[in-house]
């Protein structure tokens, strides 16, 4: 039996405004496996980010209106704030989409790794006097341990010349140094579960590359469960073992990434992988998806994808969709599945490959 580190189940995630109420989440449900990666996908605004916020209870100023979020046989809908700064950081560790709005410019980056070691290590609240680091109330010894892990953390993360670099402050780190120290201030509680929230946007192919094994490694070397967000085929092709497609809060379709990514079933997966730039031909637009996001405002009551859909009929803008189980692992909400085949099919194995599957902005 798998071991379910991760199930959230009809998660409704909403924030009230001035215009009405946006549905932000909107029923999801999906799991995360230790020493699994999986891949959350889909355009802007489709619900990524807050389903990742949610998970780690920030959501805020939104507020989880039903489901459940059960973590490692605690559900996080209900836990206790104690209990959430305990599972916060200490199990659960989330990486950003920008490293520079994550570090803090004024503290040396060995300085602010070393304090997330002593902090989880402490496993208590830090004082101020010793956030300060005022010599006469600062334990020494054990902040020179925890630079030294810091240093440690650092190298596995292939930060060079770890040591020299201790007292670097961020804006003396390239985008992607940036990035590697941030997944070591995450790692430095050993979590069980890692949330990655586009962690390879802006970064240079080789770069990505490198992140991305380092994921593939942790998953591997640690267990880790691992849930990636990103808009980005080829980055899911490449490193998670499931996806989870979204669409206006909801789940369209997920399963094993391979046969989701080679064999989708829902319009909205098939269209998503039409607008890849390897499926594009050369000095040609990349395809966007065509039609805009409906009007967050309010919840669906029926498919949320159908004003965008040219497989759509009545039933579709009308009535309830249900998931269905294409088989054990592969499921999607739609209607009129089993789809019949398209021309994108002969250009889907085009889109796993390295460096192929990258969307444009519009997606």
């Amino acid at each position: 039996m798998t071991d379910k580190l991760l199930r959230v189940e009809e998660l409704y995630t909403r924030f009230d405004t001035d215009r009405g109420t946006v549905h932000a989440v909107d029923g999801a449900s999906f799991t995360v496996d230790r020493g699994e990666i999986v891949g959350v996908l889909g355009e802007s605004g489709s619900g990524k980010s807050v389903t990742a916020r949610s998970i780690c209870r920030l959501e805020e100023p939104g507020k989880i209106g039903n489901g459940t979020i059960m973590f490692d046989g605690t559900d996080l809908t209900t836990a206790s704030k104690s209990t959430l700064r305990q599972i916060r950081g200490n199990e659960i560790s989330m990486v950003f989409q920008d490293p520079t709005e994550t570090l803090n410019p004024v503290f040396p980056v060995g300085e602010q790794i070393a304090e997330a070691v002593r902090i989880h290590e402490a496993n208590s609240r830090q004082r101020l006097l010793d956030f300060l680091g005022v010599p006469l109330f600062r334990d020494q010894s054990a902040w020179a341990d925890a630079r030294d892990r810091a240093v440690e953390l650092m190298d596995q993360m292939d930060i060079p010349n770890p040591e020299s670099r201790l007292s670097a402050f961020p804006h003396e780190f390239s985008g992607g140094l940036r990035q590697r120290a941030v997944l070591a201030i995450a790692l430095a509680s050993d979590p069980k579960l890692l949330i990655a929230d586009e962690p390879t946007t802006a970064l240079d192919t080789t770069t990505q590359a490198d992140i991305l094994q380092r994921l593939r490694s942790l998953r591997d070397e640690r267990d880790v469960g691992i849930l990636l967000i990103s808009h980005d085929l080829g980055v899911v092709a490449q490193t998670c073992d499931r996806v989870v497609v979204l669409y206006g809060g909801q789940v369209m379709e997920a399963g094993p990434v391979n046969e989701v990514l080679t064999a989708p079933e829902h319009p909205y997966t098939r269209m998503l992988l039409e607008c890849s730039v390897r499926n594009s031909t050369p000095g040609e637009r990349v395809q966007s998806v065509s039609g805009t996001p409906s009007d967050p405002i309010g919840s669906y009551e029926a498919c949320p994808f159908a004003d965008r859909c040219r497989h759509a009929t009545t039933a579709c803008r009308e009535r309830y969709i249900p998931t269905t189980e294409l088989d054990s692992e592969h499921r999607l909400a739609c209607l009129e599945a089993p789809l019949p085949a398209d021309d994108a099919s002969a250009h889907r194995q085009d889109a796993l490959t390295p460096d192929g599957g990258k969307q444009d902005d519009s997606t």
